[in-house]
């Protein structure tokens, strides 16, 4: 097993990435996945910042708990989880990525990440936190499970916002594929 830090589960980070943390565009909600493999997700989300209020809970349907599936645990799992969805820009090589959480400290972490940029938007509307992501953890009350580690946005620094890459959304841009040589 690597011990090297990975971002998002997938992609290999240095500890010093530093990344723009485009808060106004987090989405928010809640998110089913259907166990064929071939169905897409249902999702009830929408932007944060433009006012989008997540729907309770009950008012999704699939609330017989005897229909849920099995979780990891053995028992019945809610299909539907909350979600939050974090747009970081590496400050390096403006490559987007997107924090896709689901996970109680997964969201805690965004959550705590979010209340410092309101304070940031209060204090100057036009700067960003750049933040980097680190390891945190904590020993599980449960018998047997250990130390959790949990998922920490490190407050770095600020940047403009104008920094932040803007997309191309020109039809040119759009029209400018590359065709694969068959």
């Amino acid at each position: 097993m690597s011990t090297q830090p990975r971002l998002f589960g997938r992609i290999p980070a240095a500890i010093a990435a530093e990344f723009v943390a485009l808060c106004g565009e987090t989405l928010v909600g809640w998110i089913r996945f259907h166990n064929d493999g071939e169905t897409p997700p249902d999702r009830v989300q929408g932007l944060l910042y433009d006012g989008f209020q997540m729907p309770s809970r009950d008012t999704l349907g699939d609330l017989d708990e005897t229909q849920w599936p099995e979780g990891p645990s053995g028992a019945p799992e809610d299909p539907w989880k909350h979600q939050m969805l974090l747009v970081l820009q590496d400050t390096q090589t403006r490559e987007l990525f997107t924090y896709a959480t689901a996970s109680i400290t997964g969201r805690r972490a965004v959550a705590n990440l979010l209340r410092h940029y309101n304070r940031m938007r209060r204090a100057s509307a036009d700067e960003l936190p750049v933040v980097r992501l680190k390891t945190s953890g904590f020993n599980s009350k449960k018998p047997g499970v250990g130390w959790v580690p949990t998922p920490t946005f490190a407050i770095v620094g600020r940047t403009p916002r104008d920094s932040a890459a803007k997309p191309d959304t020109s039809v040119a841009a759009d029209l400018n594929d590359e065709i694969p040589q068959l």
